[in-house]
């Protein structure tokens, strides 16, 4: 019984699956240096934390995070889409609140926003355009009006859609299909990282380089303190002491000297 427990146990070891939510936090980093280096992190005297929407000074990277949003001169905490009012009438579709699924779209006469209108997909190819929500796109093929999760790699029914919304997010067109790409399909150490799921919400596995090949990895014994954290999608990070790639929710960092 123990052989097989310890065979089932190998067999579940065969990769390694990565997420944003098992992610590290700002807290891990245990100097000004490393905490700095992270886009969404501030360091404050001894410790390294979260940025509130009011420390980011660009309109970009404000707009990027799902709860904040850029107004005028400043990035604030999204309130609700009548309070803003955008130089670049476009910028309306920049802004909202990803995580209560709120947003935005210019008014038809003038640069304020309003809340973003779905409309559903026409049984026509005139009507069938945009996004019925925020992930399901109106899609015409082979006269019919299709609604496509941009989520989903298989759902992507065209070269041009996988191309278009997948090639970003680990996607590609191979065997007359939208798939993923596998460890196996990447052909350079440099590409060798890592391979994303069908559904790009179930997170993404670590591959290996063995010398010749990509494989999914079965630790990470073949990170180090250059890559542990990038190549390990943030959800590992280097242990200065252990000299190890260890799991950032193990992670207990050093106390920092002021």
């Amino acid at each position: 019984m123990k052989i097989l427990v310890l065979l089932f146990l190998m067999f579940l070891g065969q990769s390694i699956p990565v997420s944003f939510k098992d992610q590290c936090s700002c807290s891990k980093f245990p100097n000004e240096t490393a905490c700095l280096e992270q886009p969404h992190c501030i360091w404050s005297t001894t410790i390294c934390s979260d940025r509130s929407c009011s420390q980011y000074y660009n309109k970009d990277k404000c707009n990027a995070i799902s709860h904040c949003s850029w107004n005028i001169s400043k990035c604030a905490e999204f309130t609700k889409c009548t309070d803003y009012f955008m130089n670049d009438a476009f910028d309306c579709y920049k802004i909202g609140n990803q995580d209560l699924n709120q947003f935005c779209m210019p008014t038809e006469n003038g640069n304020y926003c309003t809340n973003y209108e779905l409309a559903p997909c026409g049984n026509f190819e005139d009507d069938c355009a945009g996004f019925q929500s925020q992930w399901k796109l109106c899609y015409w093929y082979k006269n019919t009006c299709n609604i496509i999760d941009i989520r989903y790699c298989d759902a992507q029914i065209s070269e041009e859609l996988c191309f278009i919304f997948g090639q970003g997010l680990g996607c590609q067109w191979k065997d007359n299909k939208c798939q993923p790409i596998a460890c196996s399909d990447f052909t350079s150490e440099t590409t060798c990282i890592l391979q994303r799921q069908n559904f790009i919400e179930d997170g993404t596995i670590l591959c290996q380089w063995d010398g010749t090949n990509c494989k999914e990895a079965k630790d990470v014994s073949h990170l180090d303190y250059s890559n542990c954290l990038v190549n390990s999608f943030y959800n590992y990070i280097w242990d200065s002491t252990k000299k190890l790639c260890v799991p950032c929710k193990e992670y207990n960092p050093p106390s920092s000297t002021p």
